[in-house]
């Protein structure tokens, strides 16, 4: 897609979908074209303010969460 600065204010939501659908986007100036590319999201942005507070770790669901000695059964 090619447009120029005018356009790309006033018509921004539209460029930047076009964007980040990966079409390449061209904006056309006096002083040359620039190009606008779109960088994958890292997963950071989703979890937001609590990021720090949220750590991943290897489970596994297949195996038991207790250890045998925690663990009891009842009714």
């Amino acid at each position: 897609m090619k447009t120029n600065v005018s356009t790309l204010l006033r018509e921004f939501p539209r460029v930047r979908q076009a964007a980040l659908a990966g079409e390449e986007v061209i904006i056309v100036t006096r002083e040359g074209d620039l190009r606008l590319t779109a960088v994958a999201c890292s997963g950071g942005s989703i979890l937001g303010s609590r990021k720090d507070r949220i750590r991943f770790t290897d489970d596994r669901l297949d195996e038991p969460t207790l250890l045998e000695n925690e663990w009891s059964p009842s009714l």
